[in-house]
């Protein structure tokens, strides 16, 4: 079978968020929020045929075949929210919340302090939400701002997008004062705030990203707020530069949507280059059961339509082609393998209240099975409740790590399990996946397997790390009905 991958991405060790969102709501007791892990706000990079991830709370992450994401040391541990990253004159920067910047030789690092990002006239700046864009020997940033509404604007507050010239010679310093090119417009209903957009008089504009393709500049920008699961991307287009006449696409206006499902929202993110010169958008997904900023990340495959407009075909949580397995994916990169497991019958060895087995198959990632914790055998059955079966391609688990206190010394890590099969008219159960060893921190663990014919699936918890109890919010089968002929 040719490899997929699966939204939410399958990261390896994504780290406790609690320490940098408390810090940013001005909670100094990070007891008073429960511990959780998030990732989000991706910049990546396509540099020496792999992609190289820059999210929020932690850097960096690398992927070699598209699919498989591992965390590296860049000398750095985090920058705060949003890391911006360029290469430009053969160094690379990388910059965040707190007015830093930092530059290395390779993408991997190691990184170290060059310069505190200042205003032309040499104040010290903030640049929340930036990115940057190498335009020959020019270098732009570009971030997030805000201003009072005019006296005949009925707002509560205008949400925009900034941006100015660096110095080629020192990055981290301005030489031009900053412009508006994009903000808030109230008559783009997605940009409104709330899950519903409800609120005509405020929306949070952020999530900047540039890049230039062919001579157009696109900027991609958020609208709504990241908690919401209508966070959304737009595009917004100049012919003319990097800094002057954008205007917002008409045809594809937001450029990624999701509300609904299992993967809710497609916020703050990028669009970065892949293999055979194809393009894709990563952006950022609700997670948010514990607190408001618990996330993930997901990626898709966009195109450039007729009129030069950026498209998305669809915001995924199904099987999706690798990049480099097609030469077009923009035109249909799904991998014709459908969900099995949702909605149907099921039976656990044992239950905290509440957290009844069907949590696992309800399609949706705020709910879980959490078996007691004096179980000695914590076992997940699903009924797929086909007379021949359906054959399984593929797997996703997703857990919570309940438990889960890094205050205390209790770290999420590798759930040890295992998933075994039946095949119709059979009751014997066979290995279809075997994780008894695991060694891979994956909250979200997404895997191909041997293609079977199955009419029921278990999984039986084996371990995890001191202290946490995995809570399985998603177990997912993955593949197509079985027919005679697969005998």
């Amino acid at each position: 079978m040719r490899p997929t991958y699966c939204n939410p991405l399958s990261i390896e060790g994504i780290e406790s968020g609690r320490r940098l969102d408390a810090d940013t709501e001005k909670i100094s007791d990070y007891r008073q929020l429960k511990d959780y892990r998030s990732i989000s706000d991706p910049s990546v990079v396509y540099h020496d045929g792999k992609w190289i991830m820059y999210p929020s709370y932690a850097v960096a992450y690398v992927s070699e075949n598209f699919v498989d994401w591992k965390h590296i040391d860049i000398g750095i541990h985090d920058v705060g929210y949003s890391p911006a990253v360029v290469h430009f004159r053969d160094k690379w920067y990388i910059s965040g919340r707190d007015s830093k910047m930092y530059s290395a030789d390779d993408p991997l690092g190691p990184f170290e302090f060059c310069g505190t990002m200042t205003y032309a006239d040499g104040r010290v700046m903030r640049a929340p939400d930036s990115c940057y864009l190498a335009d020959g020997d020019r270098l732009y940033i570009y971030y997030f701002g805000s201003r009072a509404p005019k006296e005949s604007e009925d707002a509560e507050r205008i949400t925009l997008t900034l941006g100015a010239e660096c110095d080629p010679d020192a990055p981290w310093r301005l030489i031009t004062e900053p412009v508006v090119i994009n903000e808030f417009d109230s008559s783009r209903v997605w940009q409104r705030f709330g899950e519903h957009n409800q609120n005509e008089r405020i929306g949070w504009i952020e999530g900047q990203w540039m890049i230039k393709i062919g001579s157009r500049y696109y900027l991609l920008y958020s609208g709504s707020g990241t908690a919401y699961s209508s966070y959304a991307n737009g595009v917004a287009y100049s012919d003319e530069g990097p800094l002057s006449n954008f205007k917002p696409q008409t045809r594809h206006d937001p450029l990624t949507l999701k509300p609904h499902g299992l993967l809710r929202g497609a916020g703050h993110g990028c669009i970065v280059e892949g293999p055979n010169n194809t393009y894709w958008t990563f952006y950022t997904s609700l997670f948010n059961y514990n607190f408001k900023f618990e996330r993930r990340i997901g990626m898709d495959p966009i195109g450039i339509d007729e009129n030069g407009e950026l498209f998305c075909p669809a915001v995924t949580d199904t099987p999706q082609y690798a990049p480099g397995v097609l030469e077009h994916p923009e035109r249909d990169n799904d991998a014709g393998l459908l969900p099995l497991t949702f909605m149907q019958n099921s039976t656990v060895s044992s239950a905290e209240p509440g957290r009844d087995g069907i949590y696992a198959f309800d399609d949706s990632v705020l709910t879980w099975w959490q078996p007691r914790q004096d179980d000695p055998e914590k076992t997940i059955t699903v009924d797929l409740r086909a007379q021949l079966g359906y054959v399984i391609s593929s797997l996703r688990i997703i857990w919570r790590d309940i438990g889960m206190e890094t205050l205390d010394g209790i770290y999420p890590g590798p759930i040890k399990y295992m998933v075994e099969y039946q095949p119709p008219n059979s009751t014997e159960w066979l290995t279809l996946l075997d994780r008894s060893d695991n060694a891979r921190d994956l909250c979200v663990d997404y895997t191909h397997t041997d293609e079977v014919s199955a009419s029921r699936l278990r999984l039986r918890i084996l371990g995890a790390p001191r202290g946490i109890t995995p809570g399985l919010s998603s177990f997912t089968a993955f593949g197509r009905c079985a027919h005679k002929y697969f005998y």
